[in-house]
């Protein structure tokens, strides 16, 4: 299994989830400790994220579940930049803390791996996701920007 291969399962598992999947940009977001890593989608109209987690070991099978969290102007609490990733947090009390990375590492699962060992082969994948990556540190920036700029008009 390559990157690519990667991105595309974690594609499927986003669009088999989302009813409109096809209005979100995608990344691969790992959280700051443990947990499962999100394929977050994100779009400008109407400004929002989901955050999808992934279980690595369930794919290619994708369990459809309701645990997508939701982050718009309507329901976000908090939604800072940490320096290395963001905070984000709802006022429902859904909390996380997550990177997104140009070229995240990524520890696959047993069940993805390649049968038979390779000399290189260390049990990783580098999903190269720069342009995405740059889009949507962007994408945070103008979030929070617009966020900041309903508290300057209360």
């Amino acid at each position: 299994m390559n990157g690519e291969d990667l991105k595309r399962m974690l594609r499927e598992a986003f669009d088999a989830r989302v009813f409109n999947y096809g209005d979100f940009n995608l990344v691969y977001g790992q959280p700051s400790g443990a947990g499962d890593p999100w394929v977050i989608g994100y779009r400008h109209q109407p400004l929002e994220l989901l955050l999808c987690p992934v279980d690595l070991e369930a794919l290619p099978e994708v369990p459809v579940g309701p645990d997508i969290a939701t982050v718009s102007l309507g329901n976000v609490a908090t939604l800072a930049d940490t320096g290395s990733g963001y905070q984000v947090e709802t006022v429902t009390g859904f909390r996380t803390w997550f990177e997104v990375s140009g070229t995240p590492r990524i520890l696959l699962p047993e069940n993805l791996r390649p049968t038979g060992p390779g000399p290189e082969d260390d049990g990783t994948v580098i999903l190269g996701q720069e342009p995405d990556a740059e889009d949507f540190h962007e994408f945070m920036s103008h979030f929070m920007d617009t966020l900041e700029s309903y508290y300057r008009t209360c």
